[in-house]
């Protein structure tokens, strides 16, 4: 025990790091986006690569951490992590970004499932479940912390520093790793590596996360896409008839015969799906839609973090004396009544609704996660309890690859919809103004058109899209007017003096023009102010217009999917009645 005191800081502080770089991106890619100059389709990839590639290389890494050492397989994890994060911050274009981000999966594949077995094998029973809710909880509550530590430390120190930061701390974690967990001597099992079914794992993942990330921009019933997913299906069951035959598999398929195990690997994709639904959708809602600052946005959505680190704890300390199956009801209900409670936060900017469901959505997840991830290893020792971790880390990361998937096309189809409703709102309003002609309006509806693309997936800012157009009218034009109206006013005196216009004095010819160039400039700067209004108040109603229909296209998602956490509560019954520890 006294051992394990020493090891766990720095497995938690590993797991932490890795884990928060899944979510950590997604507060700052409007700043990345404008460094680079790409699309956010295509600097979606910075997020979708780490991945991808974590889920994939898991159940892989964790038979091989046997065979060469699992702290050496922690050690190097940490210097690949760190390298690639180094790497990242300096990117200075998205290529460059991609292949760094895919160094730092590497390195948090070969931390993630080694740590859990490293921690699991220095604990006593006595002690198990709170080792398990620590390394699991922290990784939830570092996939929760990611965008609000990327906002604080983006607003402060620009976003390169959201992967720097992890430079300092994996020194820090490598310089005390030999004190604690020792390198040299280590003891290894000289086990034969499935390789076949470590490349099936690998293709059959990579192949689902993949086609689920880029369905909604590939087409989900295109070649490419049914390709993917064929070739997920063909690998999955070319892995199950592998791994029955042969005699040294990749994951052991009596894991399966576990009730509580089979229901721990479907709440861990389940809870980790509705976590990634409020990492992804947030960040982009509150500062695209709301105009909140980065810090802000991050600020709001602390108490999920605070919530979800509170409640591992709690729930660890209290599994053995409460029943299993109440806990991980409790959890699904919160996560229901929290979806429920997001798709409904008020347009205006009172954040307490938004606040509280944080608050019911981090408390859910904790008692699921922190319940499942217990359970996901009660029934297993030695090379089982590997395996049941492998596994386990692949279906958190099969919740997020899903979450990302799914309410990814849900908001693309609702930011559609909402950017046709709005422009089709500015074209009734355009065609209403009093004060612009014809010409005007149709230049008023192709800048709309331009900006409101429905044709585009990308989510507009409410605060930065339009701008009031400046009337102006040039020196050249005023003076022509001036002009012509002097003529006339000349020739009216002359009529009514009955004299020709060269009678006319000089002194009372340059009176009359000062006369009517101050009236002539006079009504045109009225009629300029006149128009200038209109058109601020046009601007002003589909800035407020948009922000409608777009507030609307985020919450949607969540009440769309409100149903899913109830639904969640048939897992129940498959779990035993207790677990005894």
């Amino acid at each position: 025990m006294n051992k394990l005191k020493g090891v766990l800081p720095v497995l938690l502080l590993g797991n932490l790091l890795c884990m928060m770089d899944v979510s950590i991106m997604t507060i700052v890619l409007p700043e990345i986006q404008s460094a680079f100059g790409e699309s956010l389709t295509e600097l979606s990839w910075a997020l979708n690569v780490y991945t991808i590639i974590f889920a994939t290389l898991i159940i892989p890494f964790g038979r091989l951490a046997e065979r060469f050492g699992q702290n050496k397989f922690v050690f190097a994890g940490l210097v690949v992590f760190g390298t690639g994060s180094l790497l990242t911050g300096m990117a200075p274009n998205l290529v460059w970004m991609l292949i760094a981000r895919a160094i730092q999966s590497i390195g948090a594949a070969a931390i993630i499932p080694t740590s859990m077995v490293i921690g699991l094998d220095l604990s006593s029973m006595a002690n198990r479940n709170r080792v398990v809710a620590a390394l699991a909880g922290v990784q939830g509550l570092a996939v929760a912390l990611g965008p609000t530590i990327g906002g604080i430390v983006a607003q402060y120190f620009g976003w390169r520093w959201v992967f720097f930061i992890n430079v300092p701390l994996v020194i820090l974690d490598l310089l005390v790793f030999d004190f604690v967990l020792p390198l040299r001597h280590e003891k290894t099992i000289h086990v034969k590596i499935d390789w076949l079914g470590a490349i099936l794992s690998m293709i059959m993942l990579f192949s689902l996360s993949l086609g689920l990330i880029k369905g909604n921009d590939w087409g989900w019933q295109s070649p490419v896409i049914l390709g993917l997913f064929g070739s997920s299906l063909v690998g999955f069951l070319l892995f199950l008839f592998w791994e029955r035959h042969t005699t040294v598999p990749m994951v052991d398929l009596q894991l399966f015969r576990s009730r509580n195990f089979n229901g721990s690997s479907l709440s861990l994709v389940l809870c980790n799906f509705f976590l990634g639904g409020m990492a992804v959708l947030l960040p982009t809602f509150l500062t695209r839609v709301h105009g909140t600052s980065e810090l802000k946005a991050a600020l709001l959505m602390t108490p999920y973090s605070v919530t979800v680190m509170i409640t591992v704890i709690l729930t660890s300390l209290v599994i053995k004396h409460i029943n299993n199956k109440i806990i991980v009801a409790a959890g699904f209900l919160l996560m229901g009544v929290s979806y429920l409670l997001l798709s409904t936060v008020p347009l205006g900017s009172n954040y307490h609704q938004l606040i509280l469901a944080d608050i019911l959505l981090g408390l859910g997840y904790g008692l699921v996660a922190a319940t499942a991830n217990i359970l996901a290893v009660a029934d297993f020792h030695g090379s089982r309890l590997t395996s049941s971790q492998s596994v386990a880390n692949v279906l958190r990361q099969v919740g997020m690859v899903l979450s990302i998937a799914v309410f990814t096309t849900l908001l693309t189809s609702n930011v559609t919809q909402a950017k046709r409703n709005t422009l089709a709102e500015a074209q009734t309003r355009v065609n209403q103004l009093a004060n612009v002609n014809r010409t005007q309006k149709q230049t008023l509806t192709r800048k709309l058109r331009r900006k409101l693309n429905p044709n585009s997936a990308t989510v507009t800012s409410t605060s930065a899209t339009f701008s009031s157009p400046k009337i102006t009218v040039s020196t050249a034009t005023r003076q022509h007017k001036t002009t012509a109206a002097y003529h006339q006013a000349i020739k009216q005196i002359a009529t009514a003096k009955q004299v020709s216009l060269t009678m006319i004095p000089q002194a009372m010819k340059q009176k009359v023009h000062h006369t009517i160039s101050l009236a002539v400039n006079r009504k045109i700067t009225q009629k300029v102010n006149q128009l200038d209004q209109e058109l601020a108040s046009l601007v002003h109603t589909i800035r407020h217009t948009l922000k409608h229909h777009l507030n609307h296209a985020f919450l949607n998602v969540f009440g769309t999917l409100s149903w899913l956490p109830f639904a969640a509560l048939l897992i129940v019954p498959v779990f035993k009645f207790r677990h005894e520890a």
